[in-house]
């Protein structure tokens, strides 16, 4: 064996771990949790930059950056799926084609992100449908075209990424994503305010910086897959397109990325219409979402590593395993989003203050923030009840993807979130008694369905009649 290989070593953690027992989820999930965090701070960085810079970019930010990944998530969610085929590939010791189910994200990757620039013409029009202020509009659509430019970026990173995850090596996409971290926060700043030759770019220069810290991030990977011999040799030689296991996976990926697709178009449909209660209240819900993002992305990091590990016991052959990674997550779940919520009740000025660090240097946007406060606590009470069945939706949607059930949590997420959310807000929103309060609750009703029956369905044991490897 090679010294570090990629291809035959896990990560190397001295904690003397239980199969499907708490501390091997701990030691799986910690560095992903940190990493997904970290995506956070990310996402959260275009918001704290743009709160000290304009009200119309802040506002801006989310509904477009909502738009781009409900475009992207199609393909991401199906490239996402490769972590399973990684996962179980892996259990089975079948390491070659592991590489294989990575290279057909690769290409899909490739191909999807071409496909994504021709969503750049059309954005004027999306943004236009919804009745925002032409100022909001207008940054909106420079946002989202450059993220559609990068998409290429994003979806190689993460295809490469599911290589790591797959095969329980997860604190390598910890240390990259902590590095496009603080490459992005410093870009960030750099460009949307123009520091030194660079010019004020704006809005503009917060989405330049997400695909840049992007782009290093892909290069990171590729270096690390290749600098083994064996990770070089096992990596090329599967290159090829593989038919039937690309047909495989894209039999139970597309079901994946679906979900994702109708969960976060739910989600941005859901904004646009607060939009058209005005500025206030997109930018009080922009920011509430942005708190809550602290509490959910970390739970994604969670989810990959519950899918990873359910995966790896279902590709050796041990249901039983599986089953115990998942109620054991299910209570680290809880008490995490749990210890969370109970934070947003007790002191939610202090949660919002990262969010305030760049307003104190512009008199108007310091004052826009301190008008909308009131507001943000209030919908901060909202995220504290709802995120707990967030906890229980991510947990046991992960558990049924790492077994291959992808159709139903599909099918859930697009009747809850279209049903119940979308479609009152959307009646709600044209009445003469409409409220931000009132939308809210469509949101967290939603919310909190999804999760019982991601719980219902996972006890219900149908997914243990999958068997993708042996397929």
């Amino acid at each position: 064996m090679v010294p570090n290989d990629p291809v035959e070593q896990h990560s190397a953690v001295p904690i003397k771990a239980e199969p499907g027992g708490i501390l091997e989820l701990i030691r799986v999930a910690i560095p992903l949790v940190i990493s997904s965090g970290s995506l956070s701070l990310m996402s959260a960085a275009d918001r704290m930059i743009l709160a000290g810079y304009s009200t119309d970019g802040l506002a801006a930010v989310t509904p477009a950056s909502m738009l781009h990944w409900t475009v992207v998530c199609i393909p991401m969610g199906t490239i996402l799926f490769a972590n399973t085929f990684i996962s179980q590939f892996d259990g089975a010791g079948e390491h070659r084609k592991a590489c294989a189910s990575l290279w057909q994200a690769i290409w899909l990757a490739v191909i999807a992100g071409c496909c994504l620039l021709f969503m750049i013409p059309f954005s004027t029009s999306l943004f236009s449908l919804v009745k925002q202020p032409p100022g909001v509009i207008q940054q909106e659509v420079i946002y989202f075209n450059t993220l559609c430019s990068g998409s290429i970026c994003l979806l190689v990173s993460i295809a490469m990424s599911c290589y790591f995850s797959g095969r329980q090596n997860t604190s390598v996409i910890m240390w990259v994503n902590l590095f496009g971290v603080f490459v992005n926060f410093g870009l960030d700043y750099l460009c949307v305010f123009g520091v030194g030759p660079l010019p004020e770019m704006g809005i503009r220069g917060a989405a330049l910086a997400t695909v840049l810290a992007r782009f290093g991030e892909c290069l990171i990977y590729l270096t690390l897959i290749l600098r083994a011999e064996r990770g070089r040799s096992l990596f090329w030689s599967a290159w090829r397109p593989d038919m039937i296991l690309f047909r495989q996976y894209m039999k139970y990926g597309v079901a994946s990325g679906l979900h994702y697709f109708v969960d976060n178009s739910g989600f941005t449909t859901f904004l646009l219409i607060v939009g058209t209660l005005g500025r206030d209240a997109l930018a009080a819900t922009n920011l509430a979402f942005s708190v809550n993002g602290l509490i959910f992305i970390p739970l994604l990091g969670f989810g990959t590593a519950i899918q990873t590990l359910v995966g790896h016991h279902l590709g050796s052959g041990s249901i039983d395993r599986a089953s115990r990674t998942a109620r054991n997550a299910m209570f680290l779940g809880i008490l995490w989003t749990g210890g969370a919520g109970l934070l947003l009740v007790l002191i939610p000025e202090l949660m919002l203050k990262p969010f305030t660090l760049f307003a104190g240097g512009r008199d108007s946007a310091a004052q826009s923030l301190t008008d909308i406060t009131p507001t943000i606590v209030l919908l901060l009470r909202f995220v504290a009840v709802y995120s707990v069945f967030d906890a229980l939706a991510v947990v046991f949607s992960s558990a049924l993807r790492g077994a291959g059930d992808t159709v139903f949590p599909m099918i859930l997420t697009m009747c809850s979130s279209w049903l119940i959310m979308v479609v009152p807000s959307i009646l709600i929103a044209q009445s003469e008694t409409a409220t931000l309060t009132k939308l809210w609750m469509t949101c967290s009703v939603h919310i909190s369905l999804t999760g019982g029956f991601m719980f219902l369905r996972f006890y219900s044991g149908r997914w243990k009649r999958i068997q993708l490897v042996r397929q």
